[in-house]
């Protein structure tokens, strides 16, 4: 077995990811229990009932679920009465979601549960430290979005450069050798 290596192990996405999943899961769990619903669609419901008529596209764009995840999802709660697809008014093309009057009840339900969780989560805390977190998070969230274009064209080249063929000129290739 090799020594232990010096590697950076806090790094922030792991720290956030490793607190959003373990607080997800307890929330989906009392979600459940207590309305019989993931913590996913209490998310979803949430961002429909702030936004009525939001499609699909924009559902995506803002909830950080996976596109195939969301449509079935949303499919799940139109079943269950609690979400409504209309037929877009400007582009029949566009399904707008807004939620029922289950879901507007059902959701009512979720905030103060949510409100509660989340105060029990933070309460390690101080009232300062919960608005400098919420501040620091929207401006990673802006800066990763302000980001996307050039991270999407430098992923590009470097598909690209790893795509094509290394040069083979003479002076790169392996000396031979004698015996």
């Amino acid at each position: 077995m090799h020594a232990p290596l010096r590697l950076k192990d806090d790094y922030l996405n792991v720290l956030l990811d490793l607190a959003s999943q373990r607080t997800r899961d307890r929330g989906s769990r009392i979600y459940e229990i207590e309305l019989g619903l993931s913590i996913r669609d209490v998310r979803l419901l949430r961002m429909i009932g702030a936004a009525p008529g939001i499609t699909m596209g924009q559902l995506v764009q803002t909830c950080a679920i996976e596109k195939t995840l969301v449509s079935k999802l949303v499919s799940s709660l139109v079943q269950r009465e609690l979400v409504e697809r209309q037929i877009g008014t400007e582009d029949a093309r566009q399904i707008r979601l807004c939620l029922s009057q289950a879901g507007i009840d059902m959701v009512l339900r979720a905030e103060p549960i949510g409100h509660e969780m989340e105060a029990r989560f933070l309460d390690c805390l101080s009232v300062a430290d919960i608005e400098n977190l919420r501040r620091i998070m929207h401006k990673l969230i802006d800066a990763e979005e302000g980001s996307r274009d050039i991270f999407e064209f430098l992923l590009v080249q470097l598909r690209e450069s790893k795509e094509s063929p290394p040069s083979s000129s003479p002076s790169s290739s392996a000396p031979s050798r004698k015996k």
